[in-house]
């Protein structure tokens, strides 16, 4: 767990609606609304679930065969066709599981061959499916008709699963809209109870967020560090080097464990050099292998004092002894110790945006 809310969603249920809802103050049809706002954090529906979607609206289910009774050239007088419509298209279909039964039954009875009538209804369908526009009319539709009803909010949003929510920072603009849900539906009292809970979801889950007045979910400094060195260590799954310097990087921080002799925080210090040279050379147009020259070429920069530091950086990790080179050194005023390490660390994941394009700093924040 990296200290986000998607990752404990699943508990959200017991520690923040469960206790709000069961309040008697509050109205036993807010979830309407919640799970309204909820749909706008939730991923587009794909695969199976597109497909059921499609099938199981009455509007497309018509659509679909209208188009497969097209593509197969049948014609089919008025009273067969309503008749066929009254009995079978408009039916309601339950479930997610795609269920085309019906429509196959009702084009067998206009179309003679059942292999025909087979193919055009599933490019029929595939047409509907592939279709953004189409997609969007349906999931509406569906949505309405469960912020309708709402016993079928209750328990659609309760239903709503980690893997269904599109990112970290949809949910927490749900999360925050809920407080202004919370207050329309039940007052101050009732926002202020859920600003409550929410804290202590926080402070037991360890999340990286403050809550800022009224009800702001900010990324906390640790939680920024975090997100980046996650997305950095995400670049590895791309490019086997940089896993390997990674996994290298790694284990040196894990052999502290049998002690933080200077060797060791050297070791960690001139891995982490390494990792951040192998992102730089794979992500960036360059032509140097070590990071003072990688960063020369580099365009990304600020301001020349940005880089000046890193290549200041560079510069102690070349000259002290014991680092990337064994030669002693005139500008070494005392051994390596723990403060280093983590001064070092630090310096130099921060500087990883500059280093990798596919490293989205503001996505870096949001998910914090």
């Amino acid at each position: 767990m990296d200290g986000q809310f998607i990752d404990v969603w699943c508990e959200t249920w017991q520690e923040i609606w469960t206790p709000l809802t069961d309040r008697e103050d509050v109205p036993d049809d807010i979830f309407c609304e919640l799970y309204r706002e909820l749909t706008c954090a939730l991923k587009e529906p794909v695969a199976e679930a597109a497909t059921a979607l499609v099938i199981n609206d009455a509007v497309q289910r018509r659509e679909m065969f209208d188009r497969a009774l097209q593509l197969a050239g049948a014609k089919v007088d008025r009273a067969t066709y309503d008749e066929i419509l009254n009995k079978v298209l408009q039916e309601t279909v339950s479930g997610l599981s795609p269920n085309i039964g019906s429509l196959e039954a009702a084009l067998d009875e206009v179309i003679s061959d059942v292999s025909i009538s087979r193919r055009v209804l599933e490019q029929a369908l595939s047409e509907l499916v592939n279709d953004p526009k189409k997609r969007a009319e349906a999931l509406e539709r569906a949505n309405d008709i469960i912020i309708n009803d709402k016993s079928r909010s209750l328990d659609a949003f309760e239903k709503v699963e980690a893997s269904s929510i599109a990112s970290e920072a949809a949910l927490i603009g749900f999360l925050e809209a809920a407080h202004a849900i919370m207050g329309d539906y039940g007052g101050n009292s009732l926002a202020s109870a859920y600003v409550g809970l929410l804290t202590d979801f926080i402070e037991k889950y360890s999340l990286r967020y403050d809550i800022c007045p009224p009800c702001m979910l900010c990324p906390t400094l640790p939680g920024i560090f975090t997100s980046l060195f996650r997305d950095a260590c995400r670049l590895g799954s791309v490019n086997g080097n940089i896993a390997e310097r990674l996994e290298d990087f790694q284990e040196a921080v894990h052999g502290l464990r049998l002690g933080q002799t200077k060797g060791r925080i050297a070791t960690c210090i001139s891995k982490q050099v390494m990792l951040l040279e192998a992102i730089g050379a794979a992500t960036n147009n360059v032509k140097g292998t070590e990071l003072g020259a990688i960063s020369d070429q580099m365009r990304q920069w600020p301001h020349p004092a940005v880089k000046l530091s890193l290549q200041n950086l560079y510069g102690f990790t070349s000259d002290f002894p014991g680092l990337r080179h064994g030669t002693p050194s005139a500008g070494m005023l005392r051994d390596l110790d723990m403060r280093d390490l983590v001064a070092m660390s630090i310096l130099l994941t921060g500087f990883t945006p500059y280093f990798s394009d596919q490293i989205n700093a503001d996505s870096v924040y949001r998910r914090g």
